[in-house]
């Protein structure tokens, strides 16, 4: 009997300690995890970091200088390049290491690898999509770049030294949470995160939802509803500035702009709210006669923070500012010369093609008159605790088919290509390297040459008194409505023709206004003579900052800081009237009388302890559903109107057939009904959360953590501005970093 017992003991010692190191479901080993001397415990410890890091000697030529200010931003010095880079790659692992590989397996489809098989279709998506093979370009145009080669190798060598140096107990939380060790870093994971944010910038197009509303609508209310320019914008370069240069002739348009084809899915899309506002502030115009420059780059917010400070020093270079962790140099910032900011352009660099494949073994594509071959590749994705996954991802001449029917939501039976600039990228880390070291005007236009995507507004200020701005990227030449919608993939008639050349992109070089300024309104107006296609376009945040500098005189740093957070609702000033002549206030009720009331007092700021812009927003919701909500009956993926346009069809076409007021005899009627929801909804939502509608809770701001990990996030923040605000934020988007250089 006592044997027996002590054959169980030990049998259960063994399974208890057998479950406590392998990972049982979602769970990590426990055993490990709870370990106090190397689990969880050793990350809960707070530390102070050394004012210089424990960089590796023997890895290093000469002597390296690192410390950390009060916000926690290294200082690097060194006394070569190869050096610099070195500990710049060691010091951004040391606070991202978990962060810069997370994103990297991203990019590349293996997610898998990770979270197990919750992540295949995101992983399968990331491979047809070719992100890896556009990684993989582009690290063939680092190696072909011996300076550039040089320092990716250093940066390269800088974080496996820090990655060699982990123990166990050394590991950031995730890899114990997510059960996995960090990989050697490699020259394609630095690729990878240059293509990751092209992806994540230019990855958004309209040519899916366009090719609906057209098929649905019919071409005259698809031309009234979603016209390509409207009335009373106000591009990046000023309207009437001349164009130096002959265009290069464009072939016409074929008879059909669109593929015959209707679908029932949505294209995996990132989401279009990623913007950014920058402007730069001649001398003429600041208290210190020398120029600004400002930058606040919007994108999803996440923790870790997308951007990770950094200054550089060497004998070549002496640079400030931000970098995408994972990437060596400075992504925004500022030298002793010059200062660049940077905003997304979202000029359309990607087209969808209907290929026309000769039989099911798609082995070959009808092409005008020729049968062209295409390729195939097996993707193997691997699965955590699960055996493989493995997809077959066809390459045409146009690009990866990336939805057939084994890939998509509906199982349509259409193939369909993504031709995108991002497939043969220029050399992007070589525009950022120039950029560094740049000394005037002239160093910043020759750095852009080298730029290809994502197409970006790039704001300039130099200490020779100049300022520019200058769209930046590689653009296809296209005829009228060329990509707007699904194209023929068998014809040469719906190919890219040639590029933009680099002397003809939209530029402006030290205005007579006295600035330049961005936030992701259209490049130019209608005298540029080059067709292009923007996926998203503001008309609100530029014309507010392009307001307060019109009219800012003696402009100093506490100026520039007081406009990157105003949270004036330009929208609201302009439409509210309008909107409110409309309500028949005898038929409101008490709340409703209110509320009306609180809108006529509003000073038209979107701040947190408001309730003004909680009923702004909660009209506006209602009064978008009740005029569009039409356009996506049937589960049909058409885009509805910007809220800009929006408000010029009921200011100037108020009785157009072409709005759809469903069950209201007038506009009136509608309008006044979309008030009275908003605000039935607003009492609602006070029950339900037991407290005013105040706008920092109404509208709800989080900051996720990268992998979803709730407890490592950040919920319900009560912050001003909003959407359309130049302080601007939307859920879990928003500004993710600010700079002011003077």
């Amino acid at each position: 009997m006592k044997k027996a017992n002590t054959y169980l003991l030990s049998s259960l010692t063994i399974v208890i300690t057998t479950l406590l190191h392998v990972s049982i479901g979602k769970l990590p080993p426990l055993g490990k995890l709870l370990d106090p001397f190397h689990g969880f415990w050793q990350n809960a410890a707070t530390q102070p970091l050394p004012p210089s890091p424990p960089v590796a000697l023997a890895d290093l030529q000469d002597s390296v200088t690192i410390y950390f200010d009060e916000h926690l931003i290294p200082h690097i010095q060194a006394q070569n390049d190869a050096d610099l880079y070195f500990a710049q790659g060691y010091v951004t692992a040391l606070h991202r290491l978990w962060q810069m590989e997370f994103q990297t397996h991203t990019a590349a489809g293996r997610l898998s690898e990770i979270l197990g098989t919750q992540a295949i279709n995101f992983d399968r998506l990331q491979r047809r999509k070719g992100t890896l093979y556009a990684a993989k370009n582009a690290l063939q145009n680092l190696e072909a770049d011996s300076v550039l080669w040089s320092l990716v190798q250093a940066y390269t060598a800088g974080v496996n030294a820090y990655i060699a140096s982990l123990a166990y107990k050394d590991l950031p939380i995730e890899y114990k949470l997510l059960d996995y060790r960090p990989e050697p870093w490699t020259p394609l994971k630095i690729a990878l995160l240059c293509i990751k944010m092209a992806d994540q910038l230019n990855g958004y197009d309209e040519s899916l939802g366009n090719t609906h509303a057209l098929q649905c609508l019919g071409k005259e209310k698809f031309s009234f509803l979603y016209p390509e320019q409207v009335a009373g914008q106000a591009p990046v370069i000023p309207k009437n500035t001349p164009w130096n240069f002959h265009p290069i002739p464009i072939k016409t348009a074929p008879s059909t702009i669109a593929a015959p084809i209707a679908l029932q899915t949505n294209l995996a899309q990132t989401n279009p709210a990623y913007g950014s506002n920058n402007w730069a502030v001649a001398s003429k115009k600041t208290l210190s006669r020398a120029p600004y420059l400002a930058n606040d780059p919007h994108l999803a917010l996440h923790l870790p923070a997308i951007w990770y400070g950094v200054h550089l020093h060497s004998p070549t270079v002496n640079v400030a500012g931000v970098t995408i962790p994972g990437m060596p140099g400075v992504a925004i910032g500022f030298n002793e010369a010059i200062a660049w900011g940077v905003t997304n352009a979202a000029w359309t660099l990607r087209d969808w093609y209907l290929i026309d494949f000769k039989d099911a073994t798609r082995e070959e594509y009808h092409y005008d008159s020729l049968l062209l071959k295409s390729q195939s590749v097996i993707e193997e994705i691997k699965v955590k605790n699960k055996a493989s996954f493995h997809d077959t991802v066809v390459y045409t001449h146009l690009g990866p088919i990336v939805y057939d029917e084994s890939f998509s939501a509906q199982h349509q039976q259409h193939n369909l290509a993504m031709k995108w600039v991002g497939h043969q990228p220029g050399n992007e880390l070589r525009t950022l390297y120039l950029l560094n070291r740049a000394q005037n005007l002239k160093d910043f236009e020759d750095a852009l040459q080298h730029y290809h995507v994502p197409a970006q507004n790039f704001a300039f200020a130099s200490v020779q008194h100049d300022i520019a701005m200058e769209i930046a990227g590689h653009f296809p030449i296209r005829w009228k409505d060329q990509g707007r919608f699904i194209m023929p993939g068998n014809s040469a008639a719906y190919a890219w023709q040639n590029f933009i050349p680099k002397a003809h992109h939209p530029k402006i070089v030290n205005p007579s206004q006295g600035y330049v300024s961005s936030a992701n309104e259209r490049p130019t107006d209608k005298t540029y003579p080059y067709y292009y296609l923007q996926y998203c376009e503001e008309h609100y945040r530029n014309r507010r900052i392009n307001q307060v500098l019109n009219q800012a005189k003696n402009v100093d740093e506490k100026t520039m800081m007081q406009l990157q957070n105003d949270n004036y609702n330009l929208p609201a000033q302009e439409n509210l009237a309008l909107l409110l002549g409309y309500v028949d206030t005898t038929q409101l009720d008490a709340s409703q009388q209110e509320a009306y009331q609180t809108l006529l007092d509003w000073n038209f700021q979107n701040e947190a302890d408001q309730v003004a812009p909680s009923i702004f927003k909660a009209w506006q919701e209602q009064l978008n559903a009740k005029l569009w909500g039409a356009l996506h009956k049937n589960g049909i993926s058409v885009p509805r109107p910007s809220l800009y346009h929006t408000m010029y069809i009921l200011r100037h076409h108020p009785k157009s057939p072409h709005l759809d007021l469903g069950e209201y005899d007038t506009l009136q009627a509608l309008i006044s009904d979309a008030f009275k929801q908003a605000v039935q909804a607003l009492v609602s939502w006070e029950k339900v959360h037991h407290k005013p509608y105040q706008w920092g809770d109404y509208r709800e701001t989080s900051i996720q953590h990268l992998a979803k990990i709730d407890p490592f996030g950040l919920q319900k923040l009560r912050v001003n501005g909003g959407e359309y605000i130049v302080n601007a934020n939307n859920g879990c988007y928003g500004v993710s970093m600010r700079l002011v250089v003077s």
